[in-house]
């Protein structure tokens, strides 16, 4: 078989790849998003000289739309060396008026790196060594003073069985949280989408319904002004910032501080890699995670080795927004619905009002 040439295309919200290579007569494609294995194809042309003239126009077709071609190396948005925020030194830390036990600074692991992007040389993280008491109203009050220090505080969980997995493992590989400026949420979860459906396979379809192949849209961000002349019954709602209730039921866990600027960057910066049979890259993930801090109020406070949790300050509360909204988490976590409710429209319900997300990746 003839060397694997291939091309990437990164710009206007898109980030994908498109490989080449040929065998006798038959030329075989693989192609789909960065960060994720993507979709096969092998065509025979019914000889080796119209394969190759095949592999040629194909290759010129690319080069027409802008990929460029790699030569194995993922190429990533060209961006200035990252200064990494100042993290607590090994030891107790003061974080504003919030003494942590001893903790140390996170190392990571270069071989988990995802494919063609650097590791972060620094460390980028710090975690307690141990649980600590009421973590998660800990957590609520780390995270104005953790902020004006470029940190975000997040619980950081290790495996059912053995906690030593992830952080103490090392098996995640710190890299640019920058990268996420690059990508749009709505083109992503359009990827995520397809990739997860398949019109073959009759159990992604039933599993997609109510929709179909086509990743139906973002779903609407949620009113949260009162309706007009509702002012005085809507005086003392919550504010969608405070997640203290949540955060209550999550009493004893290691807390982390990350060098990043919002919540759902943390995955980006650690490299965690607990998605990895779906998703190599978690800055595709951290794209949609962005998105939905802002059109929900939803921020990562855990991170286990193939969990994620988020609070959630505005809940979708109708049945449309919800439906809309069970897609994209469809997209971005299949397993919660395939493993699940077993439909989108039946894991819809459970995300009205609901103030806790939970994703988990087989």
């Amino acid at each position: 078989m003839e060397r694997v040439r291939r091309f990437e295309f990164v710009g206007g919200g898109s980030a994908k790849f498109w490989e080449i290579s040929s065998r006798g007569p038959e030329v075989t494609v693989r192609f789909g998003r960065l960060g994720t294995n993507g979709q096969t194809q092998t065509k025979d042309l019914g000889s080796e000289s119209a394969a190759a003239t095949h592999v040629a126009k194909l290759i010129d077709e690319k080069l027409a739309k802008g990929y460029v071609e790699t030569r194995g190396i993922t190429r990533p948005p060209v961006l200035p060396p990252y200064d990494v925020p100042a993290l607590p030194d090994d030891g107790p830390a003061d974080i504003g008026d919030v003494r942590l036990p001893t903790g140390r600074r996170l190392t990571g692991d270069p071989s988990m790196a995802p494919p063609g992007i650097e590791m972060i040389p620094e460390p980028i993280g710090w975690l307690t060594d141990a649980a600590v008491p009421d973590s998660g109203a800990l957590l609520y009050r780390l995270r104005t003073p953790s902020a004006a220090r470029g940190l975000i505080p997040v619980l950081l969980t290790g495996m059912e069985g053995d906690d030593t997995r992830p952080w103490d493992s090392h098996e995640f590989c710190p890299t640019d949280p920058r990268r996420v400026d690059h990508f749009d949420a709505g083109q992503v979860l359009a990827d995520m989408w397809s990739e997860n459906f398949n019109e073959e396979d009759e159990e992604s379809g039933q599993s997609a319904q109510p929709f179909g192949v086509e990743f139906p849209g973002l779903a609407a961000a949620p009113a949260v002004n009162p309706p007009s002349g509702f002012g005085r019954l809507f005086a003392k709602a919550s504010d969608p910032s405070d997640d203290r209730a949540a955060l209550g039921s999550l009493h004893a866990r290691r807390i982390g501080l990350v060098a990043a600027n919002r919540p759902a960057d943390t995955i980006t910066a650690l490299g965690w890699m607990g998605a990895v049979n779906v998703h190599q890259d978690p800055v595709l993930m951290s794209a949609v995670l962005r998105s939905w801090e802002d059109r929900f109020a939803a921020r990562v406070v855990e991170i286990e080795f193939a969990t994620l949790t988020l609070t959630v300050g505005i809940p979708p509360r109708d049945r449309q927004r919800a439906l809309a909204l069970a897609a994209e988490h469809f997209a971005f976590c299949p397993d919660n619905i395939t493993q699940g409710a077993g439909t989108v429209a039946a894991y819809a319900e459970s995300l009205r009002d609901s103030p806790v997300w939970t994703f988990w990746w087989d």
